[in-house]
C-alpha cells in the first residue's frame, strides 16, 4: 500500500516540477527582451553624449549650435531619438577637420557614418544602422 500512495505523490510533484520550469522560462525571456530593450534605447543618449563631447573637445561652443531637436522614433517595440544639429563652424575649422574624429565615434559605436557635400560649402553627417538613424549633423561654413 506504500508504494500506491507513493507513485501518485511523484506524479504530482514532476507535474509541478514542470510547471515551475515553465513559468520560470516564460519570467527568462520577458527579461531578456526587456534587457535589450532597455540597452538599444540607452545606445541613442550614450552615442549623443560621446558626439557633443568630441565636438566641445574641437572647439565647438554652444554658441555655434545654430539649431539642435531630438525627435522620438518608434520600430516596432523599441523606443528611441533622432538627434539634429545644425552648427556653424568657428573661423579656424573646416569641416575636414572633424571627419576623423567622427568616423572614429561611428567605428566605435558600430555605425554608418555618411556624408554629403552641399554647393553651399555645407557638409551633412549621418550616424546610422540598417534600421534606425541615430544622429545628423550639418557644419555650415561660417561666412
Amino acid at each position: 500500500m506504500a508504494k500506491q500512495t507513493q507513485q501518485p505523490k511523484n506524479k504530482i510533484l514532476s507535474k509541478l516540477y514542470l510547471v515551475l520550469l515553465f513559468i520560470a522560462g516564460i519570467v527568462l525571456a520577458f527579461s531578456f527582451q526587456t534587457a535589450k530593450k532597455n540597452q538599444t534605447v540607452a545606445i541613442d543618449h550614450m552615442f549623443d553624449n560621446n558626439l557633443v563631447t568630441a565636438l566641445t573637445s574641437n572647439g565647438i561652443e554652444q554658441k555655434d549650435v545654430l539649431s539642435q531637436f531630438a525627435r522620438e522614433k518608434n520600430i516596432k517595440t523599441i523606443t528611441y531619438n533622432e538627434y539634429y544639429k545644425k552648427i556653424r563652424l568657428p573661423k579656424n575649422k573646416k569641416p575636414e577637420n572633424f571627419e576623423p574624429i567622427l568616423k572614429t565615434l561611428a567605428r566605435n559605436f558600430k555605425i554608418e557614418l555618411s556624408k554629403t557635400i552641399y554647393k553651399d560649402g555645407s557638409y551633412k553627417y549621418v550616424f546610422s544602422d540598417k534600421k534606425r538613424v541615430y544622429s545628423t549633423i550639418v557644419l555650415v561654413k561660417r561666412d
